[in-house]
């Protein structure tokens, strides 16, 4: 027993090292107590996913718009051939036969309200009771059911839909999963985005972002984007951040005109969009007539954009991702049936502390 405490604390010791060297971020108690006490049951449920069942669902996590935007898109997902996973539509979507689990959270989102009056370390650890909870095989009833005496299938798939769930969160998720062995797939939009512009062999170096209203001016997005640019160790970049224009306007041009009414003028090496409700496919129209000389677009925004920009979405990236990590770690149920959304809600519970929930389920959506 003695050893089995001294191998975990070597364990964990070792791992916070060597996340701080990389990161200069150091876990929270939370991950650490429960990595570290060898009778923790979540520890114990965290260890038996090393092998992840394919029976399990997706869950998504966030707000409700978010969830149900990211929902709908996996469910009209029809992107890859199934047989060989060619980027080919075949007729079959693409998450076939799978149950995607929107975990609608209106008891403490908006995230930067919440992190605004709590601090960066409380939605740290929201984040890893969220996941936590999703891992379970149990879930309440209602409000009344503090136990939690409802059955649920538990997730093989996470993705955390909010980018403060990036900012104040992920980090500790992997962390945890690390040092108790869950393999357990967890997927961050934005991480995703980021690191398509400075991950590569050939770097981005003035970026432009276009995000959802709700979070731009928050800061959370420049934020996370100085962590991972110093993360791949890259000096120099420039960022610049504009929210999605109304339903029904001219998106890149919009964007465009907001980059030049800030008085920048050098060219963008690309455009990250984290919206699931932008029209990609008008904006890449956007972006043919601005390269056509024949164009007036292309006098007024040409200059503003390098030869090989690009336009770069979290929906795809993401959606790309989640199919191919549940392909190669054969987590497919392979039914023959179409892909499901079911329903959950935090709430908090009652009489409990402030990072205490409760996860309940609603109908099918």
């Amino acid at each position: 027993m003695k050893r089995a405490a001294y191998t975990c604390l070597c364990l964990l010791l070792l791992v916070s090292c060597t996340q701080r060297e990389h990161t200069g971020r150091d876990t929270i108690a939370l991950v650490k107590s429960i990595a570290a006490d060898s009778s923790s049951p979540d520890r114990a449920m965290l260890s038996g996913f090393s092998k992840p069942d394919p029976a399990g669902n997706i869950y998504i996590a966030g707000t409700s718009r978010q969830c149900h935007l990211i929902g709908q898109a996996m469910l009209e997902s029809d992107t890859f051939d199934n047989v060989r996973a060619r980027v080919f539509s075949d007729g079959l979507k693409d998450f076939s036969g799978e149950t995607i689990a929107l975990v609608d959270d209106s008891t403490y989102a908006p995230y930067s309200a919440f992190v605004a009056a709590n601090g960066e370390d409380s939605m740290r650890e929201l984040s890893v009771r969220m996941v936590l909870s999703f891992l379970r095989d149990k879930c309440n009833i209602s409000i009344y059911d503090i136990e939690g005496n409802a059955s649920k299938l538990p997730a093989k798939l996470i993705v955390l839909a909010d980018p403060w769930m990036e900012r104040c969160g992920k980090f500790d998720v992997d962390t945890l999963f690390t040092l108790t062995s869950c393999k357990v797939p967890v997927i961050s939009p934005q991480d995703l985005l980021i690191d398509a512009a400075l991950a590569g062999e050939k770097k981005k170096f003035n970026v432009g972002l276009m995000c959802d209203s709700l979070y731009f001016g928050s800061g959370i997005y420049e934020a996370v984007f100085k962590d991972r640019a110093a993360r791949h160790k890259i000096v120099g970049t420039k960022f610049f951040e504009a929210p999605s224009a109304n339903s029904g306007e001219r998106l890149l041009e919009s964007f465009l005109d907001r980059y030049i009414e800030s008085g920048r003028t050098e060219p963008l090496d690309v455009l990250l969009v984290d919206d699931w409700s932008a029209d990609l496919g008008q904006m890449r129209s956007a972006l043919e007539n601005i390269r056509d000389f024949k164009k007036e677009e292309s006098m007024r925004y040409g200059k503003y954009i390098t030869p090989d920009f690009s336009i770069v979405s979290s929906s795809e990236l993401t959606l790309s991702e989640c199919y191919m990590l549940l392909r190669q770690l054969r987590l497919f149920t392979h039914k023959i049936a179409q892909p499901q959304l079911e329903q959950f809600q935090i709430k908090p519970q009652p009489g409990g502390e402030k990072m205490q929930f409760l996860l309940i389920p609603g109908k099918d959506v």
